[in-house]
Order: C-alpha cells, then structure tokens, then sequence
C-alpha cells in the first residue's frame, strides 16, 4: 500500500473520530431544573418571600403563605403594611390562560375581596417559586419553601 493510501485511511479514521466526540457534544443539554405543572398539590406546603422585585426583604419585615391543598385555602402571616404582623386567610385558584399560563389568584375571607392582583406563576421548582404580578409594573416576587411558619411569626400575629 502506497504512502498516500495509508495516509488517506489514517485522516478518514481520524476525521470519524472527531466527528464520533462531536456528535455527543452535550451543548444542546439543558441543565436547568424543569418547572413543574402547577397544581394545588405542587404548590401546597410553606412558602416564604424572600424578595420582591429583585431586592430582598428587609429584615423585620416578612411574609410567610402556607397554601392547602384539600380546601384551596391560603393563611398568611405579614408584616408589610401595618406596624402589627397580619394573619389573613382565604382561598385561592389556579388557572391555565389561553397561552398556557398559569396564574395564580385568590379571594380573602370575611369579605375581604379578591387580591389586588393575579400572579403569573413564572417558575416553580420543588425549592422555590417565581410569581409575576398581571398588573401595569409587573411585579415579581421569589418565595422558597420552608418547612414551617416559625412559631414566634404565628404568636405575634395572634
């Protein structure tokens, strides 16, 4: 076999097993957790906010939602817009817009009306969740999951 033959072979070889490593290239892998299907059982539990708007939450300031699944029921402790901390209650509903959105709202007991907003839920990890008010500015809230209302938050708003 000629010098050039041999030559051939060899960078044919060569070039099929470069392309063999390219072909399982992992740049088109997605790493990123996959949000889950919003649902009263994936949201259920403890959630805490720990920033609003990008800024986190001031320290003395908090607000801790626990939503229930079987009723649809929400209780919140907050301590935004009054001096005291707030235990508010009510219910809550998931929606799928027509664009496959879903959107978050609620109604508060004792007549209270509805929230002021309906919230995208833009993410919603087992960890965490993105909501985004529908509203003229958008706003956007991060709330973790926690495994329960400090107990010092439940007896202050009392």
């Amino acid at each position: 076999m000629s010098d050039y033959m041999k030559n051939l072979f060899k960078n044919i070889a060569i070039f099929f097993v470069v392309f063999s490593f390219a072909a399982c290239s992992n740049d088109d892998v997605d790493f990123a957790p996959k949000s889950l299907e919003v649902t009263p059982h994936n949201i259920s539990g403890y959630w805490k906010l720990t920033e609003h708007n990008g800024q986190k939450i001031p320290q003395g300031l908090f607000c801790y939602v626990e939503y229930i699944r079987k009723d649809r029921k929400f209780v919140m402790y907050q301590k935004f817009d009054s001096m005291y901390p707030r235990r508010i209650t009510g219910v809550f509903s998931i929606e799928k817009d027509k664009y496959g959105k879903y959107i978050l709202s609620g109604k508060y007991d004792y007549g209270m009306g509805e929230w002021s907003n309906k919230y995208f839920v833009t993410e919603l990890l087992e960890s965490s969740m993105i909501l985004t008010a529908d509203s003229e500015n958008a706003e956007i809230s991060k709330y973790i999951r926690c495994n329960e209302i400090p107990e010092d938050i439940i007896e202050s708003a009392k």
